[in-house]
């Protein structure tokens, strides 16, 4: 069985191991649960990829109804145009897609009768035409007016335009919002608070951008950094804040990190962990320089995986370890949350189901 599948059926058969106290998994002396210390160095990146898709992007476009038969895909993983921040966008689809697979409480607002959408999840930003897209719902970037907020909210608070740096809208004039509905919030997305280079001076994060902690080159599990607070308050980036947006919506997270690939770092997140996520039903967030997508499939024969870009509501592929459109790919980052019982039957259907069109495919 693989692991997602593992960790929820252990799980959901095994409630009071969770009341006992909280679970931990060791990696070279790492926790997940109390980040004490590392066995290698860590660094960030900055996930920062503008909102206009390269024009090469329309070379790596496929159509799901030419794949062949052997392509293994999920289901119900939300198609968004890029909403405040790749990253945020990836991480909506990722959670919209477990509010359409039995976590019902991720999202809860009033569009698509209070369901993920399953496309045009985001609404866009402002200037794109059609701005806020029909039906689109606010899991990515809350805003005052739409889906039904009557109060400031994400955008309201740290938004002026992609690339601005700070200060942010809400500095000097308001109080600044509660953090809630939304990933960006707890990803630190746009949000001009933190001091990287520790001079004294804030430097991240401009608009548009997450900052995204990994090893350097070390190929282990990264579980759940938080960032030192000499980096600034509150702590928090992209891996964690997936924790924090998950947990805010009254879920369990079993396990959250990223890790580089295996064609970057010894012994790293590898194609085979790849097929064993999307086969147990959970989609995986894949960083490449400076940007963040969302895998949903594979051909295994060519290590071709499927995914949605962020750019648009289309499916896009690109070789495993290779680049999309000149950007290389560097790591993953994975989250796995406590299903409820009944959650579990269907996270086992669709990864069943994937898992079967690929046992019968190499039959």
């Amino acid at each position: 069985m693989a692991r997602c599948g593992r960790w929820a059926w252990l799980l959901g058969m095994a409630l009071v191991l969770v009341a006992a106290g909280p679970l931990r998994a060791e990696d070279d002396s790492v926790s997940y649960m109390f980040m004490v210390s590392a066995p290698a160095e860590v660094s960030y990146m900055f996930m920062n990829s503008g909102p206009t898709a390269p024009v090469s992007v329309a070379d790596t476009i496929v159509d799901p109804a030419s794949l062949s038969g052997a392509t293994v895909m999920l289901q119900g993983v939300p198609t968004s145009r890029w909403t405040f921040g790749c990253s945020a966008t990836s991480a909506g689809m990722i959670f919209g897609y477990y509010d359409r697979h039995g976590f019902a409480n991720m999202y809860t607002g009033p569009a698509n009768g209070g369901v993920a959408p399953v496309t045009e999840l985001g609404q866009g930003i402002p200037g794109d035409t059609g701005y806020p897209f029909a039906g689109s719902c606010s899991i990515i970037a809350t805003k005052n007016g739409f889906d039904g907020r009557v109060t400031n909210g994400h955008v309201d608070d740290y938004w002026t335009g992609y690339g601005n740096p700070g200060p942010d809208p809400f500095e000097g004039v308001r109080a600044e919002h509660a953090w809630g509905d939304c990933t960006a919030d707890y990803m630190g997305t746009n949000q001009w608070k933190w001091d990287l280079n520790l001079n004294g001076a804030r430097d991240a994060n401009s608009d548009g951008s997450t900052t995204l902690w990994a090893y350097t080159s070390y190929g282990g599990k990264l579980y759940d950094w938080i960032p030192d607070p000499a980096y600034g308050l509150p702590q928090t980036e992209l891996c964690h804040g997936m924790r924090l947006f998950a947990e805010s919506r009254g879920y369990t997270v079993v396990e959250n990190y990223t890790q580089l690939i295996d064609t970057v770092a010894t012994g790293g997140f590898s194609f085979q962990d790849y097929m064993n996520e999307i086969d147990s039903g959970c989609p995986v967030m894949i960083q490449v320089e400076g940007h963040s997508m969302v895998g949903v499939g594979y051909y295994e024969d060519s290590q071709i995986i499927y995914l949605h870009d962020t750019w648009g509501n289309y499916v896009g592929a690109m070789p495993w370890g290779g680049s999309y459109s000149g950007m290389a790919q560097r790591a993953v980052t994975v989250i796995h949350i406590t299903p409820e019982p009944a959650t579990l039957v269907l996270l086992a259907l669709g990864g069943g189901l994937a898992l079967l069109r690929r046992r019968r495919a190499a039959a």
